[in-house]
């Protein structure tokens, strides 16, 4: 008797069920017809070892190849996953299951998915009642798709205390397909990072927290979702880019960013078949912060293409579109480095290089500052009303600035060395320097190989243009209303321009001494200064800008000493002036400092 019972118990254990247990096992090779789930006796499909499991189990799949058998939609080898099921496998290399993962009962358990293959995993659960009980992981896994799709109520609201958990996807090697996120309106945090994938799209309601970072992405990522706050950061993107047309919020707080992204963008990207405008970052939420992106673009490619509400900033981008030579026939097809048509914001920081214009504002920008462009046909072209200052603008093709009217003061600004006119102006009123906007010019307007200030515009209304205080090719006023300046003067009926070069700071004796020279000049830091045998006395140097506040002083200079590099690099950019004092004269001599 006491034999038959053990017998019995011994029997029943090697049939009993895993759900009393943690973990379940699995393994495809096991022929020996006991399966049970334990590491002994693991049963050979992972199908036995989920409806032998209940909420907190781990079912622990060893290497092999499994094969679903169920239907779903249309296919014909789906594996059905138990909400609050984890399923892990020995890595993605070994652990291979030949069909599609489907989640789709309700409830708020979390799911699992860690080191296996398999074709594509399906979310597609109905509404739930509240916040996930843990975070959601997809973790190194190989799959084409993963794709996140559920009613509306994950949670439905954001009263609940604790953390929101969402859904952490990260360290997946995925396909064309890529992750996709279709969740109905709800709170909860979203992390995606880490991912090699093809695309990453987001079609969710409103209310979610996303993160999307330091993925390697062949196209690029899409997010159209509705009002949530979304960063996308720190992703390689090697054919496509960014299209965010999300939904943001109406009430002026920043809550889409896009930093730190490395984008190469073709014009045959697949990521634009849908889009009817082409560029590395398309943004139109109602606001969006984009910085510190680094964007080239070959072909018809703009590299920021923005028509968003405000805040709309776009800061410290480093952005390289295709060199243009011939310009575009019109200006709104132009391929261009940022376009805008934004609420509000600003435009700072940003090296801009190519594009039939390089930056084109038919905006309510509010400041456009610290920017470099170069290698554009058109550097600047605004109808916007931003103020524009401390800017390079040069090497153009064309034009280096276009100014199409209710412009905020432009000042300080460096526009050189550009094929066609510095400044172009075909609309008033327009103050670059001692105008209604109180502007203190102080612009560097030089070597340009037409006119430095063209007027090609009449106004009864507005009859001059104030552009005091710049400075010119020539420096004698005669010179620079011949040479330097286009405008009533030259043809009848054209607005004029009041102008008044750089002055000298009312000093009472200046003199010109033959020889004296500071090289570099103009500068983008360090100059030196070579005063001629003749000057035989000790002088003291003076730097001012050209309100005359002393911003360097130097003493005791000895000619024929060693001359030491001063360093005025940590100086912004536009016009200083030496002051050079010896025992009986003032001489002043003009430096540039270019950004």
């Amino acid at each position: 008797m006491i034999k038959q019972l053990l017998i019995m118990q011994l029997a029943y254990c090697l049939i009993q069920p895993a759900f009393a247990q943690h973990t379940v096992y699995v393994d495809a090779s096991n022929d020996s017809g006991i399966e049970n789930g334990t590491p002994e006796h693991p049963f050979n499909t992972i199908k036995e070892g989920v409806a032998n499991s209940t909420s907190g189990t781990t079912v622990m799949i060893r290497e092999g190849n499994y094969y679903p058998d169920s239907t779903w939609q249309a296919y014909q080898n789906a594996l059905y996953l138990k909400p609050g099921i984890a399923l892990t496998g020995e890595g993605m290399a070994n652990t291979i299951i030949h069909g599609v993962i489907v989640d789709w009962d309700q409830g708020n358990l979390s799911c699992k998915l860690d080191g296996m293959a398999f074709l594509e995993y399906h979310f597609a659960r109905g509404p739930s009642e509240g916040p996930f009980d843990q975070q959601n992981i997809i973790r190194n896994c190989q799959a084409d798709l993963i794709e996140i799709n559920h009613s509306a109520g994950t949670p439905v609201n954001d009263s609940t205390p604790g953390p929101i958990y969402g859904f952490m996807i990260e360290n997946n090697d995925l396909g064309v397909g890529g992750i996709q996120f279709a969740q109905g309106s709800g709170v909860a945090n979203n992390i995606i990072q880490n991912n090699t994938c093809g695309t990453i799209l987001i079609y969710s309601g409103a209310g979610y927290t996303y993160l999307v970072d330091n993925n390697e992405l062949q196209y690029g990522i899409i997010d159209a979702s509705g009002v949530c706050k979304t960063t996308i950061s720190n992703n390689r993107i090697y054919n496509g880019g960014i299209i965010d047309k999300s939904g943001s919020n109406p009430y002026g707080v920043e809550d889409q960013f896009i930093e730190f992204n490395t984008i190469t963008c073709n014009e045959d990207s697949p990521l634009f078949q849908d889009e009817d405008v082409k560029a590395a970052i398309i943004a139109r939420p109602k606001s969006v912060t984009i910085r510190n992106n680094t964007i080239t673009c070959s072909g018809m490619v703009y590299g920021i293409y923005s028509k968003s509400g405000g805040p709309f900033h776009v800061i410290d981008n480093n952005i390289q579109t295709e060199e243009a030579f011939q310009p575009a026939t019109d200006p709104d097809e132009a391929v261009c480095g940022i376009y805008t048509k934004a609420g509000w914001g600003y435009v700072t920081g940003n090296i801009i290089y190519g594009g039939q214009i390089g930056y084109y504002s038919k905006a309510g920008t509010e400041d456009f500052s610290g920017n470099e462009i170069s290698g554009a046909y058109i550097g600047f072209l605004s109808s916007g009303a931003e103020e524009v200052h401390h800017n390079t603008i040069k090497e153009c093709h064309g034009d280096g600035m276009i100014l199409e009217g209710l412009a905020g003061p432009v000042h300080n600004n460096a526009i050189m060395d550009n094929a066609g006119s510095g400044i172009r102006i075909t609309r008033v009123p327009i103050d670059l320097g001692g105008g209604q906007d109180t502007c203190p010019g102080l612009n560097v307007i030089t070597g340009n190989g037409n006119f430095d200030l063209y007027i090609e515009t009449m106004s009864e209304q507005h009859p001059a243009v104030f552009a005091r205080f710049n400075v010119w090719d020539h420096s004698d006023p005669a010179e620079i209303m011949q040479y330097d300046i286009r405008d009533g003067s030259d043809s009848t009926g054209l607005v004029t321009v009041d102008f008044s070069p750089v002055g000298y700071l009312g000093a009472e004796e200046m003199k010109e001494v033959a020889g004296f020279e500071i090289f570099p000049n103009p500068t983008s830091g360090k100059f030196k200064i070579f005063p001629p045998p003749s000057f035989a006395d000790s002088f003291t140097i003076g730097l001012f800008d050209l309100a005359g506040r002393a911003t360097e002083m130097v003493l005791d200079i000895k000619p024929g000493q060693d001359q030491t590099a001063y360093d005025i690099s940590h100086l912004p950019a536009g016009v200083y002036l030496c002051r050079i004092t010896d025992s009986n004269a003032v001489i002043m001599k003009k430096i540039v400092k270019c950004r």
